[in-house]
């Protein structure tokens, strides 16, 4: 039967990924024939250099040889410190060992991008020094030098051969996608603020925000390598927290609108207008000014003071993005605050720190108890595949993906050994020989949906091949060896997959529980401007980090952006409190601060609460609590229509379903009446 190579090797039916199959096999090679050369042990090593820092773009290949460099010599250097200070006794010093590598897999969680793989690997070459010289003659300094040798000339074969001929990171793209989100944005407020119905508007909102999840998780590997480029990151941050309060303020804002009087009509028209022409202007690359929506916002001061306050939060929120996209155009962009604030998934963080410590004091029990000589090598696998997927959403399928090609590699390596090494009479025709099957390997890695496999497929053949060695093997010693190691993935595997889990879901569970967490701390420090407006940068980052997760969910989305609404009105009422302390409103803003400062069990018992203190401010019969009130009934609002968000225990799937079903039928009466 007839095989299409592409079939087998998906990177075959694109030229660019060709080309980088090519450099990777390329410096791969390399590198392992100038260890060769240099006489340094173990000279695979730097071949496996190059295939972990292989990165389709040059910016994201020089940082994470950056990170390997760095992540290499602090793990080399902690296990010569380990075993220093345990003095090479084994139990202690696998002890140990397990403590150093949930430190580093939870470094890993709390770290973003490139940061995350260098935490990673500080772990697993801690893991590979530790694993193969403990009880052994083995000299630990000795063998880490030679580690971060090998590890050097990978990195210098990878920029030599792959850097030189990669193509840049697309760092012109990422303005061009930011105005683009930032029209897209602009375009959808001037839509609301029309007089007609709008039924595709939380369709539209979602897919806004989802958007700008989009363009704030891949933004830093599209500056990765440029330190002008990296500059522009804070006022692009900045660009998208307030595209995503604008998103956020227009429904209510056009709630208000609505009721204007009829003679304002055509001062709305005027608003409407100006935000089109201001999205054309960005558009055509003429600048930013405001000067004309403020023209028009001035005109419609004074028509209501619930619409004032709204206009007073649209015009912040103009102003941030205009002066934010105006810095990063700029040819050097000025350092400005951050209106985001990364909030690492700290229970992601002690769950990966756990695992990291369980798997391999699970692995090193079983070889301290048995003293088996071969569970050494079943530690080393779960050890480094482990660290591997510390900080990966799903680790699940990717690790499948990595247990069909390490299979593969135990076959071929076995083959190699046994069959082919002990009738080469060189290294360098050793070398040779196996180049072919590299250049299979690279081709694999080099297409996504094959990375892993091809990945995989090459480090364990250059592990247990070890191409330039041309000694006899033991073929049971060499069995033995294999199946340990597959054992030490599978036992990986089994942790991520059964015993200590982390799914996309689960991490979105901690998510939202950050996100009502940092709602209820907008509460207690809402009296104290600063920190409230940390905590709202706080709830901004994990919005975003929450949506690119699930992306246009309407239950997520929906509920995301009444977050920060809520967010934003708690807010509010703080400024009142801090600005005019003995208000007539002031006991109710306080009270029901007060009550939204704790866990939020019952959303709808909150709700009533907050329509209690509104009705109560309504009825002391003074024109300056009313917009209290508005902003009490608004918070209750939000918490009753997504209850299902706002719970502490997440419902389950059909009573969320439900709950949604229910929350979007009273909105749609609402809309109509």
């Amino acid at each position: 039967m007839h095989i299409q190579p592409f079939l087998l090797f998906p990177a075959l039916r694109h030229p660019a990924s060709r080309s980088f199959a090519l450099r990777l096999a390329a410096a791969s090679i390399l590198a392992m024939a100038a260890a060769t050369a240099f006489s340094i042990a173990n000279p695979w090593w730097a071949a496996m250099a190059v295939w972990m820092i292989g990165q389709p773009t040059r910016g994201l290949l020089l940082e994470r040889s950056l990170m390997q460099c760095l992540g290499t010599l602090t793990g080399g250097l902690a296990a010569v410190g380990l075993t220093a200070l345990t003095g090479g006794t084994p139990a202690l010093l696998l002890t140990a060992l397990c403590v150093w590598l949930g430190l580093c897999c939870g470094a890993s969680n709390l770290l973003r991008h490139q940061r995350a793989y260098g935490a990673a690997l500080c772990g697993l070459t801690t893991a590979v020094i530790v694993v193969l010289t403990a009880g052994t003659v083995l000299d630990t300094a000795a063998f880490a030098a030679a580690r971060m040798l090998d590890n050097m000339i990978g990195v210098a074969a990878s920029l030599l051969v792959i850097a030189l001929w990669n193509p840049p990171s697309p760092a012109t793209a990422l303005l061009e996608k930011t105005r683009d989100r930032l029209c897209a944005t602009l375009g959808h407020a001037a839509r609301l603020l029309g007089p007609g119905q709008t039924p595709d508007t939380a369709p539209r909102a979602r897919k806004l925000v989802a958007a700008l999840a989009e363009l704030e998780t891949t933004a830093e590997d599209a500056t990765a390598g440029s330190l002008s480029q990296r500059r522009r990151l804070k006022p692009m941050r900045g660009l998208l927290a307030g595209l995503l309060d604008l998103i956020a303020i227009m429904p209510a804002l056009r709630q208000y609108a609505l009721a204007l009087a009829p003679d304002h009509a055509e001062d709305l028209d005027q608003l409407r207008a100006s935000l089109d022409d201001l999205a054309e202007t960005i558009q055509a690359g003429r600048g930013s000014s405001l000067a004309i929506v403020r023209t028009a916002t001035r005109r419609l001061r004074g028509a209501d003071p619930l619409f004032d306050t709204c206009l007073d939060e649209f015009e912040q929120a103009l102003a941030a993005i205009a002066a934010n996209y105006r810095n990063m155009a700029a040819t050097l962009p000025e350092p400005s605050p951050s209106p985001t604030a990364a909030h690492p998934d700290l229970a992601g963080v002690r769950i990966a720190a756990w695992r990291g410590v369980a798997i391999p004091a699970l692995a090193a029990g079983a070889w301290l108890a048995s003293g088996w000589e071969p569970l050494r090598y079943l530690m080393l696998g779960a050890c480094i595949f482990t660290a591997l997927f510390a900080s990966v959403d799903e680790p699940v399928p990717l690790m499948r993906r990595v247990l069909a090609g390490a299979a593969a590699a135990a076959v071929a390596a076995f083959a190699w050994r046994v069959g082919v090494a002990p009738i080469v009479p060189h290294p360098w025709l050793s070398l040779a020989l196996v180049s072919p099957l590299i250049l299979a390997a690279a081709t694999a890695q080099a297409h996504r949906g094959t990375a892993f496999i091809g990945l995989a497929f090459n480090m364990l053949f250059a592990v247990l091949a070890q191409p330039v060695n041309t000694e006899p093997a033991e073929p049971m010693a060499l069995l033995t060896v294999e199946l340990m190691l597959l054992a030490g993935i599978a036992c990986s595997y089994a942790a991520y997959r059964w015993l200590i889990p982390m799914t996309t879901l689960r991490r979105r569970r901690h998510l939202h529980r950050a996100i009502r967490a940092e709602v209820a701390a907008i509460a207690q420090r809402a009296g104290t401007p600063v920190r409230g407006a940390r905590h709202l940068a706080r709830l901004r980052f994990l919005i975003l980090a929450l949506i690119a997760r699930s992306g246009t969910e309407a239950a997520t989305a929906d509920g995301a952006l009444a977050a920060l609404s809520l967010g934003h009105a708690l807010a509010r009422m703080g400024h009142l409190l801090d600005r005019r302390p003995d208000a007539p409103e002031a006991p109710w803003i306080g009270q029901a601060l007060h009550a939204m400062s704790k866990p939020l069990a019952t959303p709808h018992d909150a709700g009533a609460t907050l329509r209690n203190y509104a009705n109560r401010a309504r009825a002391a019969d003074i024109s300056a609590a009313v917009p209290a009130a508005h902003w009490l009934e608004e918070a209750a609002e939000h918490l009753t229509e997504h209850t299902a968000f706002f719970r502490a225990q997440p419902a389950r799937a059909w009573a969320q379903r439900v709950a949604d079903l229910s929350s979007s039928h009273a909105r749609e009466g609402r809309e109509r009446a």
